[in-house]
């Protein structure tokens, strides 16, 4: 079951982000030194926070009554940014983090949105893969200066999920 994550919530959240974003830290190199929060691996709970309180919609993914996954979006415009998809390892390959997908694809439009954007370390061809057979597109490139990744840009239209749902 997906459903909003409410405030007191945040604690265990964050314990998905450390563990869920913790492997890709590992697997990329990522520190302190040459990604902030080790790519949000150790992001601390007073920064989700933060977020929530400034409009990051944040939902979890529930299995039974356990947190396994977590979702964060903002809706700014006509765009949907992604900012978090994330599933604990020991959950992953069962559908879960493309029912938080679809999840994702059905507030954007329900609110209206044209489409989703994302930033990812795009030397992750597993999960590059995996938003390109979800209907993304890469529409860019960043290097940040002593970071030891590339960040690809993406996006998915929500076009014709709109044309389907009339």
């Amino acid at each position: 079951m997906i459903r909003a994550v409410e405030k007191e919530e945040l604690e265990q959240c964050i314990q998905i982000f450390h563990r869920g974003y913790g492997t890709v830290a590992d697997e990329f190199g990522l520190t302190e030194e040459n990604s902030p929060d080790r790519g949000r691996a150790a992001l601390p709970c007073s920064r989700l926070q933060e977020e929530f309180d400034e409009g990051v919609l944040m939902y979890g993914y529930f299995l039974e009554s356990r947190l396994i996954g977590f979702l964060g979006i903002k809706m700014a415009g006509d765009v949907c940014k992604l900012n978090d998809i994330i599933i604990l390892p020991e959950y992953r390959n069962n559908g879960y983090g493309t029912e938080l997908l679809d999840f994702c694809r059905k507030k954007a439009v329900e609110s209206g949105k044209k489409k989703i954007v994302l930033g990812m370390i795009d030397d992750n061809t597993r999960l590059r893969n995996w938003y390109i057979s979800n209907g993304f597109v890469t529409t860019g490139y960043r290097k940040y200066e002593g970071a030891p990744y590339t960040v690809g840009d993406m996006e998915c239209s929500l076009q014709q999920v709109t044309e389907v749902k009339q």
